[in-house]
């Protein structure tokens, strides 16, 4: 593993130490249900980004129907699982990426966290 060369999830220019090339980033993580990450994900290959998924559980108003031998009912659920689905985009390009995330879902709700990247380092 020592002698791997390893690059993150996007498709960006490193530095070896911090300094003023990297600035001007955005970190965007969007949450979605399950169903929906290969839409989102398609949308982020088009523009020749790259993506990291993670699970996450929350709490929610969902319900799940629940089926045994002897019938069937209506469980509320502790929580909800859904995905976020996170990407670096320079800050120039925000704006497009979220408009394709946008578009992608067809009228499906989700949630974008942007957030600054003040900078890439390689370790």
């Amino acid at each position: 593993m020592v002698g791997d060369k390893a690059t993150l999830p996007f498709e960006l220019t490193y530095s070896e130490k911090p300094g003023v090339d990297s600035k001007g980033m955005k970190r965007l993580a969007v949450i979605v249900k399950p169903q929906n990450v290969q839409e989102i994900t398609s949308s982020i290959k088009e523009m020749g980004l790259e993506a990291t998924i993670y699970d996450v559980k929350g709490t929610g108003k969902d319900k799940e129907r629940i089926a045994s031998g002897r019938g069937s009912g209506t469980a509320e659920l502790a929580y909800t699982t859904r995905k976020v689905v996170a990407t670096v985009v320079k800050s120039s390009d925000t704006k497009e990426v979220v408009e394709r995330m946008k578009k992608a879902l067809s009228g499906e709700k989700a949630a974008v966290m942007i957030s600054p990247v003040d900078d890439l380092v390689m370790l």
